[in-house]
């Protein structure tokens, strides 16, 4: 193991660890600590004999959320990776922060965690003062918690938390190179490219929602005009009528891959943030597994068993990324596909609108309010086709990205 370095850094406390270390640590299912290393024990502040077989929360600060810890839990009981932010704090009460990589194991849990350094970390230690805050001041269920954690997660323009981790990961994988001097990493670079693509994918999902949902309302508006311009049944009646039977017939395939539980876009975010969250872990167990090299002995510490438990999470990280990426290849095509079949159908929505334009050309100042609500429609059927032609570029490029990498990985 590397020794820390830049000791005259530490802060008053602050227990002190460098960006060349990182923390190991594994427990069984009920969160009791098996194994550490070194460096876990040494931050932590506890004797061997006091931090094996103690449970994992004895290092817990109450500043990280009890939200935080439910999203765990609920992620690893699922038997899925997933990072957080943690504020620990030492025997002696200094603190620490560290960004832990979590993996689930045959019989618990592992752990290994990073020293974060990013402006995101900076804001998601705020974010922790104020809930946490809020947890004790109005006994929050933890429940409740994780899901101001998921909104916050949303009003980032991620659909997932493990989307907004896997962006956080990549982005701390990235600063610590460049903290320790090392040159950037192609695979943590394509990390964060491939999910910034998905965090856009995000952003146009929920508009052309909102635009389409908007659209609505337009149908029953010409119904209103044309009820004033002409008597029952007269062109604009009709033009207004098919007009909604056609956006109903959208409105439905629309829903089916931008709402509702388990929509198409959900799909894609979700194995994608999946892929990519394994895509950051693999590296970090690599690494943490080289480290294992230097591993001081301890008794009742197996390392021959951890370094064994550690190579096969590599191994098993790595498979479950590619086939991760996989589905999200096969989902982004999907996505594509659909985008396209309803930028086609839009253009028989415009052929009715054209209709309706040559409608209020011909009644000229007679028109009324019809010349008002085509308007609308124009405005409307642009936003819509934009975002699905956005929708369709982002989800190629995501597709095609993970295609790339799953090549190379092959090679």
């Amino acid at each position: 193991m590397t020794a820390p370095t830049d000791l005259s850094k530490s802060t008053e406390g602050e227990a002190y660890f460098g960006f060349d270390e990182l923390f190991y640590s594994r427990t069984d299912k009920r969160g009791v600590i098996l194994a550490g290393n070194d460096v876990f024990h040494r931050v932590s502040g506890f004797e061997w004999k006091d931090i094996l077989g103690a449970p994992h929360k004895v290092v817990r600060h109450p500043d990280t959320p009890r939200g935080v810890f439910r999203i765990l839990w609920h992620a690893l009981g699922a038997g899925h990776p997933m990072g957080a932010y943690v504020k620990n704090r030492a025997k002696n009460g200094d603190v620490y922060w560290v960004f832990a990589v979590l993996m689930p194991t045959d019989d618990g849990y592992l752990s290994v965690r990073l020293k974060p350094s990013t402006p995101l970390s900076d804001r998601i230690r705020e974010d922790y003062v104020k809930l946490s805050a809020r947890e004790r001041a109005e006994r929050l269920d933890p429940e409740v918690s994780a899901g101001e954690l998921r909104a916050m997660a949303a009003a980032e323009g991620y659909s997932t938390y493990t989307s907004y981790m896997a962006f956080a990961l990549g982005k701390e994988l990235a600063a610590r190179d460049a903290k320790l001097g090392r040159p950037a990493d192609p695979r943590t670079l394509r990390l964060i490219e491939m999910n910034t693509s998905l965090e856009k994918v995000t952003q146009e999902q929920m508009k052309l929602l909102r635009s389409f949902e908007a659209l609505q309302s337009i149908p029953n508006n010409m119904r209103i005009v044309a009820s004033r311009l002409e008597p029952s049944g007269g062109p604009v009646s009709a033009i207004s009528e098919n007009y909604k039977a056609s956006s109903m017939v959208i409105s439905e395939r629309l829903r089916s891959f931008v709402a509702g539980r388990d929509n198409l876009c959900e799909r894609v975010s979700r194995q994608a943030a999946r892929a990519l969250f394994l895509l950051g872990s693999n590296r970090v167990l690599k690494e943490m597994n080289s480290n294992f090299r230097d591993a001081v002995k301890v008794e009742g510490i197996d390392w021959t068993h951890e370094r064994k438990l550690l190579r096969e999470l590599e191994e098993r990280s790595r498979h479950d990324t590619r086939q991760a990426m996989e589905r999200a290849v096969g989902h982004a095509e999907e996505l594509s596909r659909s985008s396209a079949e309803i930028r086609r159908l839009m253009l028989g929505l415009d052929t009715i609108r054209v209709l309706g334009r040559v409608e209020c050309g011909r009644m000229r100042d007679s028109s009324g309010g019809l010349s008002a609500t085509i308007d609308q429609l124009d405005i409307f059927h642009a936003d819509i086709k934009n975002r699905l032609e956005s929708i369709m570029r982002l989800s190629e490029e995501i597709g095609s990205s993970m295609n790339q990498f799953l090549r190379s990985e092959s090679r």
